[in-house]
């Protein structure tokens, strides 16, 4: 189920990306934000499904005999279809996150063509930078921090069994 979505994920994201391109290309001077929006929303979908598949093979693969790992093994195909609507939701979330994104740059954008007080441009800039940090800190950050765990985890525990089959082959 997870490389299915994955899968799919990955198709919608590269033809969302394929749609833009064709489209500034022949409009450059329009803005596509839904396009932009969709691949938001794809891109990350395909952060925390390829978390996730990390986190499943780490824990169905390693050999720890940790309570918490022996607990995740025996209940993770009951966890999969639950993991995968959070990752959803999350990818909504990030949804949100990017309408009020861009509601913010064409505000900027419009502000910045009229004359007069440039202390409210500033002002809406640094919104959006901190605005910026804060979805990538939750929405990106977040899964790649869990993939590179369950890669060490994982790699970590590879090298445990290869240690225990050489001393075990003496």
């Amino acid at each position: 189920m997870i490389l299915i979505s994955l899968g799919f994920c990955r198709f919608c994201q590269q033809w969302s990306s394929v749609l833009y391109n064709f489209c500034y290309y022949f409009n450059p001077n329009t803005s596509f934000w839904y396009i932009a929006t969709i691949w938001e929303f794809t891109n990350t979908l395909t952060f925390w499904l390829t978390s996730l598949l990390a986190i499943v093979y780490c824990v169905k693969v390693s050999s720890f005999a940790h309570p918490v790992f022996l607990w995740l093994r025996w209940r993770m195909l009951r966890l999969v279809p639950r993991l995968l609507l959070g990752s959803l939701l999350l990818s909504c979330v990030a949804i949100v996150f990017s309408v009020i994104k861009n509601h913010i740059k064409f505000q900027l954008i419009s502000m910045m063509y009229l004359p007069g007080n440039s202390t409210a441009t500033e002002r809406i800039k640094t919104l959006l930078q901190i605005f910026l940090i804060f979805q990538h800190l939750v929405l990106l950050v977040i899964p790649f921090l869990l993939f590179l765990a369950s890669t060490v985890l994982l790699i970590a525990s590879l090298c445990q069994h290869l240690w225990q089959m050489q001393h075990h082959n003496i």
